[in-house]
């Protein structure tokens, strides 16, 4: 996969309850429940250079993302998520989280990464917390 944003990962997509599974040795600690999403996503080691993939599942307090990376946990990261519109009256928003790596595992069905991330704390107080709830 390369940092084209338009990659065969799949296309935009809706919300819906998803109960996914965690890696081996994972333990569930989510106090909200989370959506299967495919929207575009991108991730920045040093906020200037982005790698494009796509969002998995998504929740308050978190993401997992689909990408060529194979990143650490505990690496910082900046993500941009795009959420694209319920009808075509408003303009596509695009979240601007940092966040911390829980995990990466390789997921060999789509061949690549599945990344998940933390988001930091103040995401979960701040306005698009209100525009991810709606949606």
């Amino acid at each position: 996969m390369g940092t084209n944003e338009n990659q065969h990962l799949g296309t935009l997509g809706g919300l819906s309850q998803q109960n996914s599974f965690l890696p081996n040795g994972s333990s569930e600690s989510r106090s909200e429940p989370r959506y299967m999403v495919t929207w575009r996503a991108a991730i920045s080691l040093d906020g200037k250079t982005f790698h494009y993939g796509r969002a998995k599942d998504i929740s308050l307090h978190g993401a997992a993302l689909l990408n060529e990376l194979n990143l650490k946990p505990g690496t910082r990261v900046s993500l941009k998520i795009h959420i694209p519109t319920l009808d075509r009256s408003t303009e596509p928003k695009t979240l601007t989280i940092g966040g911390k790596v829980v995990y990466t595992v390789y997921d060999a069905d789509r061949m690549c990464f599945r990344i998940g991330v933390s988001f930091d704390e103040g995401f979960a107080e701040g306005p698009d917390r209100a525009y991810l709830e709606e949606r």
